[in-house]
């Protein structure tokens, strides 16, 4: 793929964080951009192309107000437009819940759509205790799926669970929004054994249904405790049991064998449709010495 060919976007605060921290592991194969009201969301990111939303200067962001959150992006966008010019493939991060991730997010779908790029969306939806947050949320997530090829809903809570057991930071993504990112991206962009490209991808998300994209990482002796962990993914409301469309890519290491990459992915795709179509991919970096990651993305759900 080109340079600038993927393009991480993250809308919002919690989206900001998730796309900053997801990025760090893909510097030199994406690009990056940053969309807020508030401009400490751009600190700590040198590398960072930043949209700032808050067009009266009052630093106050979009006050919960998504229509306007959305307005001001369509305003503003003409200045990144070199990027999404470039761009092939666009990730969306937000948390949903807020005015900007809430109506920004689902605009800059719309418009990378229109733009022939394909978008994957990263929608975290809020804790059942915030339930202002809970129905915004609601509310901006048909907007968000429908402008997107493929929408992940990420459960907070599920995420927050996943990051006590990981012993990290949920606001974070807890680790597992990096794996799922640094997965797609080397998927893409890097050269494996068995090539991926984007009309692989393009090919599978277009099943009719639902889509979404799942992460599993361990020990290379142990391909069954991989899928299990990827079955654990903190999605909200996911069963993939039926997915009619499978896109795999297998990471390993060099000590990675034919025996390894066939168990693992035999004991994925059982739990699919019988009809399923499965496209394969693998590569091998020294980073993943007896380690094996699943990157999946599955459709027709």
């Amino acid at each position: 793929m080109h340079e600038g060919a993927i393009l991480i976007c993250g809308v919002g605060g919690l989206g900001c964080i998730w796309a900053d921290a997801a990025h760090r592991n893909c510097v030199d194969l994406a690009d990056l951009l940053l969309i807020d009201a508030d401009e400490e969301s751009f600190r700590g990111s040198p590398q960072a192309h930043c949209l700032h939303l808050d067009a009266v200067g009052d630093g106050n962001g979009a006050a919960a107000l998504p229509a306007l959150a959305a307005h001001r992006l369509a305003e503003g966008l003409s200045s990144m437009s070199a990027l999404l010019d470039k761009a092939e493939l666009v990730v969306v991060m937000a948390g949903l819940g807020g005015g900007t991730g809430s109506g920004a997010a689902s605009e800059l779908a719309r418009i990378a759509r229109s733009r022939n790029c394909l978008v994957i969306s990263i929608a975290g939806l809020p804790f059942a205790e915030q339930p202002l947050r809970s129905a915004i949320a609601q509310a901006a997530l048909p907007a968000l799926e429908n402008n997107s090829n493929v929408c992940i809903r990420v459960s907070m809570e599920r995420l927050a669970w996943y990051a006590r057991a990981r012993d990290t930071d949920w606001r974070e993504g807890s680790g597992w929004i990096q794996d799922l990112i640094e997965g797609l991206v080397t998927t893409l962009a890097k050269v494996g054994k068995l090539n991926l490209d984007l009309m692989d991808l393009r090919t599978v998300v277009n099943h009719p249904g639902e889509a979404t994209l799942i992460v599993g990482t361990g020990p290379v002796t142990n391909p069954k405790e991989i899928v299990e962990i990827a079955r654990l993914s903190p999605l909200s409301n996911t069963d993939v049991s039926g997915a009619r469309g499978c896109l795999i890519q297998v990471e390993g290491g060099p000590d990675m064998t034919l025996s390894h990459l066939n168990e693992l992915t035999e004991l994925f795709v059982s739990n699919l449709h019988s009809d399923c179509q499965v496209i394969l991919g693998a590569r091998s970096s020294d980073e993943m010495v007896g380690r094996l990651r699943l990157v999946a993305v599955v459709s027709g759900l």
